[in-house]
């Protein structure tokens, strides 16, 4: 049987409870990812765009090999599904292609914290424009003083239902 703890072992050990296991956010000093893991979400979800984008653009080249199928219903059936196909793949790739934008984002923002050892640091817009950007930035944030991020927002009743969820899952061995 697999260790129950081992799906824990990169969240940061101040996390809640009353000898520093998980469970809580007591203490903790923010929210740590593992940056190499998100990294490595990003490039399989980048070919995965460039796939639903092939289906998108190569609608005409797939309904030829249905031209010789033999029956004219299954031809037009098969056109109709290779449009709504190529239409909700295309939809995917934009989609999917914001989300790859964001993920490149919030690494670079998470790992410029790291560096600036900013504690309690979340990507959302606000924080990520305060960060230093360049020499001057830099010497900015040096030399006249860092800004305060925002802090993560309150829990709304999705997120701590997610959060439920989610322990349950994890919970399954």
């Amino acid at each position: 049987m697999a260790d129950p703890d081992a799906r824990n072992v990169n969240r940061a050990p101040s996390e809640g409870g009353e000898d520093g296991k998980y469970g809580g956010n007591e203490g903790a000093d923010g929210y740590k990812i593992e940056i190499e893991s998100v990294k490595g979400l990003i490039s399989p979800l980048e070919e995965s765009v460039i796939g639903a984008r092939a289906v998108k653009n190569g609608q005409e080249k797939l309904t030829t090999y249905l031209q010789h199928c033999g029956a004219p219903e299954l031809l037009e059936s098969g056109k109709g599904f290779i449009k709504a196909w190529g239409f909700g793949m295309g939809e995917l790739a934009d989609h999917a292609d914001v989300v790859v934008e964001r993920l490149y984002e919030a690494v670079a923002g998470y790992m410029l914290a790291e560096l600036l050892q900013i504690k309690n640091f979340w990507p959302s817009d606000e924080n990520m424009a305060k960060l230093p950007n360049g020499a001057a930035g830099k010497w900015s944030w040096d030399n006249v003083g860092a800004p305060e991020m925002e802090k993560r927002p309150e829990d709304t009743g999705l997120s701590k239902l997610s959060r439920k969820w989610l322990r349950e899952y994890e919970d399954e061995s």
